[in-house]
């Protein structure tokens, strides 16, 4: 695959040596190891340049080195272990860090979104990495731009809604979607209640926790106009533990829980236009995509302030301030107790403030996070790393 630019015929050439290559995550992480120790020095890439993606840090890719040696296995010299060496808990140094070899030999790293790439350097996000990540940064080769979402995300033209709508008619069109939504899954037919989604694995990451321990107090009708005055639609499919708290808290309340274990990319469509807000309370999320479908479906996110969340949703936190620009609900720390001041801010807006509730959901539907804005930004590094020497 890397000798794929020198050997391909397309369009009736090859590439040839100087190109640029994107290399995705810990399974491609050998690429820039392979252009440094193999290729470059036997004359061959001298002006390629390699930009390593990272989507999540936590996936680092670590093999025993005993049982994969540099030179037989990998055909590598050994002074390549001062790049691919890295440490684990349970292997110790006995470890070969894909990920690790990758930032340390690529031209650029790129994150998928700008707070990602700061919180990567932080001991907190940096899964061990910080202190390379942080080297990375400081010879200006580390970035972040944030995912763009397809076009297919657009409830004028999506054909898996129930009524397709823009900004003008938006208050029909998810008034439909939102019954529709509520009939195909065994809801109760009430256009005034708050509608939560969740849409994601199910796992202590993605904050599912959070949202089943206040299930009893989303539900609990205390005469405040607010809580009790909800539905919650889960969907997702992952940990066993969740999903039988998913199933058990729909058995105890039907037509007010949907605890769908399993996903249905239409289903996840039909969620955007209906669910009134869309929760994802991550512990980190790097990018996340179901933020920015919600957003421009109308739904309201309400998120854990921490990498893509925290870049692709704009918070409300006083009106006079937040009015025109907020587009969703941010909290902080990750914890229970932050996650309901803000889930009762949405739920209160909602029921008591509608107009401006309304208002958000204008701003979150003219809001764009679609790939064009995204590719954009990409060219600018692509220039930026094809104009700077190689990184070695």
């Amino acid at each position: 695959a890397a000798e794929a630019p020198l050997v391909l015929n397309l369009g009736g050439s090859t590439y040839g040596q100087d190109c640029i290559f994107f290399a995705n995550d810990w399974q491609v992480g050998l690429l820039p190891v392979y252009l440094l120790y193999k290729y470059r020095r036997h004359g061959t890439y001298q002006n390629a340049r390699c930009i390593f993606v990272i989507h999540n840090l936590g996936y680092q890719g670590k093999y025993r080195m005993s049982r994969f040696p540099l030179d037989k296995h990998l055909g590598l010299p050994q002074e390549a272990i001062q790049d691919l060496q890295g440490e684990d808990m349970h292997m110790h140094t006995d470890c070969l860090n894909l990920l690790q070899a990758a930032v340390k030999t690529c031209d650029r790293v790129l994150t998928v979104s700008p707070n990602y790439a700061n919180e990567i350097q932080t001991p907190e996000g940096g899964f061990g990495m910080a202190t390379v990540l942080q080297q990375k940064a400081a010879s200006m080769r580390l970035g972040g731009i944030l995912n763009g979402v397809s076009d297919e995300w657009s409830p004028i033209t999506d054909p898996h809604i129930a009524q397709n709508y823009g900004v003008a008619d938006f208050l029909e069109g998810r008034a439909a979607c939102k019954r529709a939504l509520q009939q195909e899954l065994g809801l109760d037919q009430d256009p005034d209640t708050c509608l939560l989604g969740f849409c994601g694995r199910l796992c202590y990451q993605k904050g599912v926790h959070l949202i089943t321990a206040i299930i009893g107090w989303l539900l609990q009708d205390t005469g405040n106009g607010v809580t009790g005055r909800v539905q919650i639609l889960f969907m997702g499919r992952g940990d066993p533990e969740y999903a039988n708290l998913l199933r058990a808290s729909e058995g105890q309340n039907k037509g007010r829980v949907c605890g769908y274990v399993g996903f249905d990319p239409k289903v996840e469509h039909r969620m955007m236009a209906g669910c009134d807000l869309i929760l994802m309370p991550s512990q980190y999320e790097p990018c996340g995509l179901p933020q920015m479908y919600a957003q421009q479906y109308g739904a309201l996110p309400v998120v854990h302030e921490t990498g893509g969340l925290k870049d692709s949703v704009q918070g409300f936190w006083d009106v006079a301030r937040d009015r025109e620009t907020a587009t969703g609900f941010c909290f902080n720390p990750f914890e229970e107790n932050p996650l309901k001041e803000r889930l009762y801010q949405a739920m209160h807006m909602y029921h008591q403030d509608r107009p401006l509730f309304q208002h958000l959901q204008r701003n979150a539907m003219r809001s764009d996070y679609y790939w064009p804005r995204a590719i954009d930004e990409y060219e600018k590094h692509i220039d930026w790393t094809l104009e700077d020497p190689s990184c070695r």
